[in-house]
């Protein structure tokens, strides 16, 4: 409607303590006093990232995965959010017998708590969606609707409260931990954190009211967030596509990830270095073996070609594929993959 994008600004979270930055606080409880509504997207399920042992330190993990179990409070469980292994919340340490157990980390669900402690009301609803509310069928097309009823409120969840939607009255807009997809080791991550802040911040100030957007980091002069707190999307554009040309990642180069896995880590390693040294690929970049975290109880290695001619990187890779490997390994292969 040829209205201007609301004004976004970033929060440096280096000194903070609390998982909220003094200003979001502010403007959520001008938001709450003057009846208005906000969008908060944290981009993380559950209450707490994981669960350690005060005393001996021990990390409660997924027994068939390489990471950390997720706790979901209101279910008294911890989870994998890989292959979906639950187990109960640990009242004591099964390593060293302690009872001080910490919690780490913020999650959808303990923010949902925090926010109705400090904020919500019967006049002021809060409200949460994240894929743990999603998987009842039709409940989030419901907190959704809910929401673009309610007079004023705030909605909370993971990147599906960013897309797409249309709601007037959102004066409010607020990215936490908006650096973490920065983290991931992936050649997409500045522009998966660019879309997300550029998203949410195209759900504040819709209709007849002006918006405001806060953006929380630990990476305040990250390309990505000043970009998009910028709203420089062709700006954006013009550096990734330089830096991609330089990496040769795509559009300027072809992908193949090959991943070889095992019971046995060995194993996996072993068919990954055989397949390595059956391909024959001229103008290419061949990456690895390396090993990747162990998943569903299968240890895994991966290889990636980066090559100019994607027919050609598939026709080597049939090629190597064409001598069987060891029994015990499985093979995967993902050309283009995201």
């Amino acid at each position: 409607d040829h209205r201007p994008m609301p004004p976004v600004e970033v929060l440096d979270m280096r000194t903070q303590h609390h998982p909220l930055h003094p200003e979001t606080r502010m403007a959520l409880a001008d938001l709450r006093r003057s009846a208005g509504k906000a969008i908060v997207l944290l981009n993380r399920r559950g209450w707490s990232n994981f669960l350690s042992c005060r005393s001996c330190a021990k990390v409660w993990g997924c027994p068939d995965c390489d990471v950390a179990l997720v706790l979901h409070r209101s279910e008294g469980v911890i989870s994998c959010h890989h292959c979906g292994h639950r187990e109960r919340v640990p009242a004591c340490c099964d390593a060293c017998g302690s009872g001080s157990v910490a919690r780490h980390g913020l999650g959808t669900e303990r923010l949902e708590h925090e926010l109705v402690a400090a904020l919500g009301g019967a006049d002021y609803p809060i409200f949460r969606l994240d894929a743990d509310v999603a998987a009842a069928r039709g409940r989030a097309n419901a907190v959704l609707a809910r929401f673009d009823r309610a007079a004023a409120g705030v909605l909370i969840g993971t990147q599906m409260v960013a897309k797409g939607h249309d709601f007037d009255g959102v004066g409010l807009g607020v990215v936490l931990d908006a650096d973490a997809t920065l983290r991931f080791p992936d050649f997409r991550a500045e522009e998966r954190t660019f879309a997300l802040v550029a998203q949410l911040a195209g759900r504040a100030g819709r209709g007849g009211s002006s918006g405001r957007v806060l953006v929380q980091t630990l990476a305040p002069t990250a390309r990505s967030i000043i970009a998009a707190a910028r709203h420089d999307s062709i700006g954006f554009l013009e550096g990734e596509l330089r830096r991609r040309e330089a990496l040769r990642y795509p559009p300027y180069g072809e992908l193949v990830r090959i991943v070889c896995s095992s019971l046995r880590e060995e194993l996996a390693l072993q068919a990954a270095r055989e397949l390595r040294e059956r391909l024959t690929l001229s103008d290419a970049q061949i990456l690895g073996p390396a090993p990747l975290f162990r998943l569903r109880g299968r240890e895994r290695a991966q290889i990636v070609i980066k090559a100019a001619d994607r027919g050609a990187a598939v026709a080597a890779v049939t090629a190597a594929l064409a001598q069987p490997l060891h029994r015990e390994a499985s093979v995967s292969v993902d050309v283009d993959p995201q």
